[in-house]
């Protein structure tokens, strides 16, 4: 969906580029989710995908076309952009922000309205609050409909710049909860600029590591944690720590597969990781999980499986 190659951009009077030779690949309905220090040029990848900066060099391409050969306009308009603090209109009512880009690919005022219902649904607001301003709305309350002004023309590719950064750890951790469900439904082509590395392990399909304008690594979470490319990465995101790596695999990548049910186990889904998997073992004193999948038991998890993964990382099933 998404392929940089050797793309380096230089801003006039600047003794060095801000981004060097950036090649990689994004998988259509993937979220990589872009990590790195202050200054090392997340954003500015970020803003090159939508041609707000132009590279010096190299080619940046969506769907095997160059971006330059598409009309600027056409080529916004195909991708939603999410910035902190939401970024919304404060003279346009909720509705009319999330209409913008369909008013002005032409939709009958129908079209808009339904969509915006649809929307102020899918972002669980009442649809009440069309009519508001942002000025009305919690900062929680404007980025949903931040992310809902994104989605309203289905754009392809979704840009999100730190968009949970400036919120309360309470209502950040409930937006990333809702991005991961409409990622599940919609299945966009997600670039997430982050400073946050529990956010990034959450979120991420894949990271992608900077520093200084250098893409130093690009891979799962898990890659990231258990094989960092550098001490760079290992002091960044923290490789040491097992929680963490406890946080990023789910229960069915260490359980033992079987159909049989022990009614008196704590019962735990197959997709949740292995970190809330510890959590419920230590709550409850017992040492087995029965594993689920909706309602049928498919495996148990012990906390010898849970052990596995500091002791020797390479026996993990990392395949799911």
């Amino acid at each position: 969906m998404l392929h940089f190659k050797q793309v380096s951009l230089q801003f006039p009077g600047m003794p060095e580029p801000t981004l060097r030779n950036c090649t990689f690949e994004v998988n259509a309905g993937e979220v990589v989710v872009i990590l790195g220090p202050s200054g090392c040029g997340k954003t500015t990848l970020l803003k090159l995908v939508n041609r707000l900066y132009e590279a010096t060099t190299g080619q940046i391409f969506i769907n095997d076309n160059d971006i330059q050969t598409i009309p600027l306009t056409t080529l916004r308009r195909r991708m939603g952009y999410v910035i902190q603090q939401a970024g919304l209109f404060p003279h346009m009512t909720i509705a009319q922000n999330i209409a913008v880009v369909p008013k002005l690919l032409g939709w009958s005022k129908t079209e808009m309205a339904a969509r915006v219902e649809a929307l102020l649904e899918l972002v669980q607001l009442p649809l009440a609050f069309g009519q508001r301003y942002p000025s009305q709305l919690s900062g929680g309350q404007q980025q949903r409909v931040g992310l809902a002004r994104a989605l309203a023309a289905n754009p392809e590719v979704l840009l999100m710049d730190e968009p949970f950064g400036a919120l309360d750890a309470i209502t950040r951790k409930s937006l990333q909860v809702k991005l991961l469900q409409l990622q599940q439904q919609f299945q966009k082509t997600i670039l997430f600029v982050s400073h946050d590395i529990e956010e990034a392990l959450q979120l991420a399909d894949r990271i992608l590591i900077l520093n200084q304008g250098l893409l130093v690594q690009y891979g799962t979470p898990w890659q990231i944690l258990t094989q960092p490319a550098s001490v760079f990465v290992e002091e960044l995101v923290g490789t040491q720590d097992v929680l963490k790596q406890l946080s990023v695999l789910p229960v069915r990548s260490v359980m033992e597969s079987t159909s049989f049910v022990i009614s008196h186990l704590p019962k735990i889904g197959s997709n949740r990781s292995l970190r809330q998997a510890l959590s419920i073992l230590l709550k409850s004193g017992q040492s087995q999980l029965q594993v689920m999948e909706g309602e049928t038991a498919i495996g148990i998890l012990d906390l010898n499986h849970i052990q596995l993964v500091w002791q020797d990382p390479a026996r993990v099933n990392t395949e799911f």
